[in-house]
């Protein structure tokens, strides 16, 4: 299995515990005055499990955080899409309004004219 294979979450731990498990051997080797060498394997696995399960959390709730981002954005994008379409039938219905209210006034117009003509006949 190839190491690009696997999942970014055991990755990284791989690299954290590898970094750690050398600090802690390098530690024992040249710092402790009384090693307990049977536990230091012990050590590694359990900061193997501490870690895989941290980084497992963690990177799972950022994929969540990431979907619930997403989903947001595109609530906003379909809202904002749905304002869009009613201020252009808002626009579209208030320019009717205006040609008809426009149509009766011209045609008021006329009709007074007309009136008006055979008022001063």
């Amino acid at each position: 299995m190839h190491w690009k294979t696997w999942p970014r979450w055991l990755r990284d731990t791989c690299s954290v515990v590898g970094a750690m498990s050398l600090v802690l051997i390098g530690y024992d080797l040249f710092f402790a005055t009384k090693v307990v060498w049977w536990q230091v394997p012990l050590q590694i696995l359990v900061a193997f499990i501490a870690v895989g399960l941290w980084s497992f959390y963690s990177y799972r709730s950022q994929a969540k955080r990431r979907a619930a981002d997403q989903q947001k954005a595109l609530a906003a994008q379909q809202r904002a899409e749905r304002l869009a379409a009613q201020q252009q039938a808002a626009a579209k219905q208030a320019a009717a309004t205006q040609r008809r209210n426009r149509q009766r006034n011209q045609q008021h117009q006329h009709q007074q004219s007309t009136e008006d003509q055979r008022d001063d006949s």
